[in-house]
């Protein structure tokens, strides 16, 4: 598979699905996680070595302020507490 199949969202997404199992909170760590996941498709042939890498990785850690908006916006969206004995949901 070469980069004509894999997008810039496809690798973004992959990426933020790390970033999110991992707990990713700053740049520094996004940034050598782009670099793992571009090196890591790289070694699996499924990024060509003659590639403008560096643009893809500049455009892709370029992205952290959109993950860090959606992670925030999900982290916002999921119950905060649910040992919170004065909810109305009741836990089994």
């Amino acid at each position: 598979m070469k980069l004509d199949t894999l997008s810039h969202a496809e690798l973004f997404e992959e990426i933020s699905d790390l970033a999110k199992e991992q707990g990713v909170a700053s740049q520094d760590v996004w940034n050598e996680l782009v670099s793992e996941v571009l090196e890591s498709h790289l070694a699996l042939g499924e990024l060509d070595k003659d590639m403008d890498l560096e643009n893809l990785r500049t455009i892709l850690s370029n992205m952290w302020t959109q993950y860090e908006r959606e992670a925030s916006a999900e982290m916002d969206a999921e119950p905060q507490d649910k040992d919170n004995t004065e909810s109305t949901e009741q836990l089994f």
